[in-house]
This record gives structure tokens, sequence and C-alpha cells, in this order.
């Protein structure tokens, strides 16, 4: 059973840990559409089934696609 009532010290940490949980609610719900439209972009530029590198953020990436819209990018360390 629940106690009746918190002190003022487990109140605040209640609220601060609330606080922390809810930003990073904020943040992931910001990463993930990012990566939706980044997704979405993706298979917009790619048709069907593919196999190519790209160089991105000066790293080098292989990236592979099937048809079904499926694509893999896996970073390579060198051509």
């Amino acid at each position: 059973m629940a106690r009746a009532e918190l002190d003022i010290n487990e109140r605040i940490n209640i609220a601060v840990a609330v606080g922390g949980y809810l930003r990073a609610v904020d943040r992931f719900e910001m990463a993930s559409q990012s990566m939706n439209k980044a997704c979405s972009e993706l298979r917009l530029l790619i048709n069907g089934r593919s196999r190519f590198v790209v160089q991105a953020e000066h790293r080098h990436f292989l990236v592979t696609s099937d048809s079904d819209g499926n694509f893999d990018v896996e970073q390579i360390e060198s051509l």
C-alpha cells in the first residue's frame, strides 16, 4: 500500500525525474520523426535493387536496397 504523504525532498526528486522523462520523450519523438522522414526520402530516391557506395559526413557507406523498398546503410573503412 502506498504512503499517504511524501516529504518535500521526495516530491522535488520525483518532479525532477518526471521533467527529465518528459524531455527525453520529446527528444525521442523528434528523432523518430527525423528518422522516418530520412527513410522515406531514401526510399523515394533509391529505385529497386541497388548496391552502391556513397560518401557522406566524411565517411564511406555501402548502400544496398531490394525491390520491396528495404535498404541497409553500412559504414565501410576503405574502397
